[in-house]
């Protein structure tokens, strides 16, 4: 075996070895700071700042220790290293009031860390009360606002309880920031301005300003194709005394809270007990805006009760009169029915039970017999929009039609234009 080849390749290994050995100790020598980690932590026996406190503490030494730190040789910092910890020591003894710097301990290289050990000074926050400026909103609404903010107080809480007085100008920035956040993440319609005035007993005071749009008027209407205006009108007072309470909230903010708000007004308007003993349905429609509409269509499935008064222009006899409704559902499509009509000018009853079937959401027809003249007539109304709707009569006997398109101008009036095969005029309905 030739053995020549292989002594002149660890000869070159070797070579090539002592050549490097310089190179590697030149790069440890010149190894420099690029980074630092910061960890502060409480002194023997001292209580550990808050979390929050904490990390704004390591913030503010991270700071100075780049500067007084980054790019300086290892080598340097572990050959001064007490030099460094007394200068960051004595920056830190000065900034952080409150708060006693007991140790300083630099462990030097390319992610240098510094380790504080802090201790509190004086008398310490023991209590945090509140105090809130909600600008004049209604107990229910302020409830409502302080279910969004959640456990709002008990975070700010756990920053200031045990933290020196002292450090409560600095530290209530945290806190502020804090409160901040929490708005902007939970209750973002609205913005926090705060005061906090330091003592063992400190004081938090927040008063809410509303952003953007808000609510300044609320109109009420109330609906009904089943139950007479008259019935709703009794629950009218309460429904505004609720409407009122929105004014002032941010638009976006009754909005994101639109199911709750609905929710409010449906029960205030009639008891859940009222609902189930007649078959209610309560559908609240709120159109947020500087002028919210608030609209509640209010029906039953069992009972259909309707009461007219009617003034005719441009006919010249029976032009008053008066209707009433009672009808009682067979089912979801089907009712029975009695109406009475009273004509004052001749002191005249027109009565005529009948029969009706609801075809689709927006058309009926039916069937009914004036008894007085003993005529059989047929029937439709066809719901053409939430304002506009249109009937039609046809009487079998002498085939005399009657068509009505009516325009409703509020849940109290509507207009109506008549037509027959003899006349035409204007009726002003009064929904009863």
């Amino acid at each position: 075996m030739n053995k020549k080849p292989l002594r002149c390749s660890l000869r070159l290994c070797l070579l090539l070895l002592f050549c490097l050995l310089p190179m590697v100790s030149g790069a440890a020598e010149a190894a420099v700071v690029d980074s630092i980690t910061v960890v502060i932590v409480p002194a023997p026996g001292a209580a550990k700042p808050p979390a929050l406190v904490a990390k704004r503490m390591a913030a503010s030494v991270n700071t100075v220790g780049e500067h007084v730190l980054l790019g300086h040789k290892v080598t340097d910092i572990a050959s001064n290293e007490a030099a460094y910890e007394k200068v960051i020591q004595e920056v830190f003894d000065r900034v952080l009031i409150g708060y006693e710097i007991c140790r300083v301990q630099i462990e030097p290289g390319s992610n240098s860390t510094i380790t504080l050990e802090v201790a509190p000074w004086g008398d310490t926050v023991a209590r945090v009360d509140w105090e809130y400026d909600y600008g004049g909103l209604s107990p229910d609404m302020i409830a409502l606002l302080k279910k969004d903010l959640g456990n709002l107080e008990e975070k700010a809480d756990n920053v200031l309880i045990g933290l020196p007085v002292d450090a409560v100008d600095w530290a209530g920035a945290v806190t502020k920031t804090l409160i901040r956040d929490v708005f902007e993440e939970q209750l973002p319609e609205f913005r926090p301005s705060m005061d906090i005035v330091p003592g063992q007993h400190t004081l938090i005071r927040v008063s809410l300003v509303p952003m953007g749009q808000t609510i300044q008027n609320t109109t009420v209407s109330l609906r009904s194709e089943t139950i007479p205006n008259l019935l709703l009108f009794q629950v009218r007072p309460a429904v505004e005394a609720l409407s009122k309470q929105l004014r002032g909230l941010p638009v976006a903010f009754v909005e994101r809270h639109n199911t709750y708000f609905t929710s409010a007004l449906a029960t205030t308007a009639v008891s859940p007990e009222t609902v189930r003993k007649y078959g209610l349905t309560v559908k609240p429609v709120i159109n947020a805006g500087q002028d919210a509409d608030i609209l509640l269509q209010v029906e039953t499935s069992r009972y259909k009760l309707w009461l007219e008064g009617y003034l005719d222009f441009g006919r010249q006899e029976n032009n008053t009169s008066a209707k009433m409704h009672i009808g009682k559902y067979l089912d979801n499509r089907n009712e029975a029915f009695f109406e009475a009509g009273f004509i004052p000018g001749t002191v005249a009853w027109e009565l005529e039970p009948g029969w009706g079937h609801r075809f689709t959401a927006n058309t009926t027809a039916g069937f009914k017999y004036e008894l007085t003249h003993g005529q059989d007539i047929l029937w439709l109304r066809q719901h053409l929009s939430p304002a506009w709707d249109m009937r039609l009569e046809h009487r079998l006997d002498d085939h005399h039609n009657e068509l009505g398109l009516r325009y409703k101008l509020h849940e109290f009036a509507s207009l109506e234009y008549v037509f027959d095969e003899n006349d035409h005029w204007l009726r002003l309905v009064g929904n009863l």
